[in-house]
């Protein structure tokens, strides 16, 4: 359980700090947060690299019960999932000018680093939008491991 919420804690953190770094010469436009995290869900589950490749931000960071990843090492991370069904919920989007907070609940069985998790789990996910659209900043996996 301490595990757990100091990965939470360090997770918030991160988040906020990643959010306030969203700077760009883009001018706000409403996002829709659902769909962005729905778009990327997909492609990790098809194993479209492509999508993925181009959705991460050259800066993206992410926090998992096992420790923090870089871009790369993030995109080794999805070319390893096998991921089976999943079901997104309770969203909840929030927008400040040109960065996107999802906060998500997810239902799925996915092994990461060795070790097997299928329970309800909450996700946050921070977007920028760029000149190029919108990417994939940073993301928050609040599973603790068993």
């Amino acid at each position: 359980m301490k595990r757990l919420k100091t990965v939470t804690v360090i997770s918030v953190f991160l988040m906020l700090v990643f959010s306030m770094s969203c700077n760009s010469q883009v001018q706000p436009e409403k996002a829709d947060g659902e769909a962005l995290v729905k778009q990327v869900w997909e492609a990790m589950k098809t194993n479209d690299m492509e999508f993925i490749e181009n959705i991460l931000a050259p800066g993206f960071q992410s926090i998992h019960q096992d420790g923090a990843r870089n871009r790369d090492e993030q995109i080794e991370l999805i070319r390893k999932l096998n991921m089976g069904e999943y079901v997104l919920d309770n969203f909840k989007i929030t927008q400040n000018e040109n960065t996107l907070n999802v906060t998500y609940f997810v239902n799925v069985t996915e092994t990461i680093a060795g070790n097997t998790i299928t329970k309800h789990a909450a996700r946050l996910s921070v977007f920028c939008k760029t000149t190029d659209g919108w990417k994939w900043f940073s993301h928050a996996n609040l599973v603790a491991l068993k």
